[in-house]
């Protein structure tokens, strides 16, 4: 399946996991651009997975897409759901829970292994605009910056903060649609400062 959080002056990204048979989640591929309409994002998607109209690997069945409440949202899950010949699902968005659910997964198994990895060089193409600005061009690049929104002198707000978080959502988004009953609250969660629990294996 894939995970999109959706952007144009930020960055839109679309996300490709699959699973293995000890239900670990690999990112092993994405598109993280900004300045690209829905229907071109679809474009260039299509290029690398059905090069000649053929698919390559195997069909996501579904794709968890952001959301907004307005009609807006809804067009551009449509667009490029239409776009792609795959069904989308409206993202689940609550966004601690979410954060747990994604920390319990980075935390080590029975195995030793945690259950959440990021592949090397799953970055399809590098938004130069992005890297001028010394932006974050994928998710592994965002997580030094995935911290929680403070600031001095007052407690963390229990949310992180809302800066080059683009693929940290669509991160998240994608284990809640796994993990849809996990992530419940633990005594001290969404207390402390810092970094947020984003670990990749």
């Amino acid at each position: 399946f894939w995970s999109v959080d959706f952007g144009f002056t930020n960055p839109f990204v679309a996300q490709c996991w699959a699973i293995d048979g000890d239900g670990r989640m690999y990112l092993y591929r994405e598109w993280y651009m900004t300045g690209r309409t829905v229907a071109e994002h679809a474009a260039t998607i299509l290029r690398t997975v059905a090069p000649d109209g053929m698919w390559v690997e195997p069909k996501p069945k579904v794709i968890v897409c952001d959301h907004d409440s307005d009609r807006q949202g809804k067009s551009m899950r449509d667009i490029l759901g239409h776009a792609l010949g795959i069904r989308t699902r409206a993202a689940r968005k609550d966004v601690m829970r979410g954060i747990q659910t994604v920390q319990a997964r980075l935390e080590l198994a029975a195995d030793g292994q945690p259950r959440l990895y990021i592949v090397r060089d799953a970055l399809v193409e590098a938004d130069e605009t992005l890297r001028d600005h010394g932006r974050p061009v994928c998710t592994e690049e965002e997580i030094p910056g995935y911290v929680w929104d403070a600031q001095p002198g007052k407690p963390p707000k229990e949310s992180p903060r809302k800066v080059d978080d683009h693929g940290c959502d669509a991160k998240r988004y994608a284990v809640m649609h796994i993990d849809r009953h996990a992530g419940k609250t633990r005594p001290g969660m969404g207390r402390q400062q810092g970094q947020l629990p984003t670990k990749i294996g």
